[in-house]
């Protein structure tokens, strides 16, 4: 469904709402129906930098499922290495490796993915060992994720926006609006709560019919048997 659609959905429950509002509310309602659902599956590419320990993970990215280096899957690491590379700090940043290694392995720093290379006593700092260093070249990096969907956005003199949709399945916009239309019936002019409860129902339902589909998605019941004849 349509910007223009889903909204008018919505000023049918609550006619005083602006525009921009529900468009907001709208974006919430999709953020969480992705974090909960995993409809959305995209793939990040960006370049790997020599010496370069730690990435910035994209803002639509709710969680990571595989993260390949020159074609390669790489595991996650536990933990982090003992000895970091703050390139925070450039008085306290690491040398750029001078040897390779393609035993690499990543692990999550806050909002940032760090990279490194296995390397027997690699670094030593304060009579502290790692056997990790940065990674050592400048490769290509995919990050195999679920994500958020993009957000509808008001463009001034653009007579296209209303027309724009989220891209998830079509089927599935609805429920966004039902979210909405559950939070608009606890404003105080509009206030209802057994409405409120009834739609917010209604999304939940939603949740799980869009699980569902994400988990079975590409996949078809039955099975070939071997036979002999």
């Amino acid at each position: 469904m349509v910007q223009l659609e889903l909204m008018e959905i919505v000023k049918e429950h609550n006619p005083q709402m602006g525009d921009t509002q529900i468009r907001k509310l709208l974006n919430r309602a999709s953020d969480d129906y992705c974090a909960k659902t995993e409809l959305i599956k995209n793939t990040y590419i960006q370049t790997t930098t020599a010496g370069q320990r730690y990435y910035k993970i994209h803002d639509n990215i709710i969680k990571i499922v595989e993260l390949h280096i020159d074609d390669v899957i790489i595991p996650r690491m536990v933990g982090k290495p003992v000895i970091d590379d703050d390139e925070i700090a450039s008085t306290n940043s690491l040398a750029t490796p001078t040897t390779t290694s393609n035993e690499r392995y990543w692990h999550i720093d806050h909002d940032r993915i760090g990279l490194v290379e296995k390397s027997t006593r690699a670094i030593t700092r304060d009579d502290k060992t790692s056997d990790y260093q940065s990674i050592s070249e400048a490769l290509e990096m995919r990050v195999y994720a679920i994500s958020k969907a993009s957000h509808l956005e008001e463009t001034s003199g653009d007579t296209t926006a209303s027309t724009a949709i989220y891209d998830f399945p079509s089927q599935f916009h609805e429920n966004l609006a039902y979210r909405v239309i559950g939070m608009s019936y606890l404003l105080p002019h509009n206030f209802n709560p057994d409405a409120s409860a009834l739609f917010m129902n209604m999304y939940e339902k939603g949740i799980k019919d869009g699980r569902k589909f994400a988990r079975n998605q590409y996949r078809t019941s039955g099975f070939i048997s071997p036979q002999d004849f």
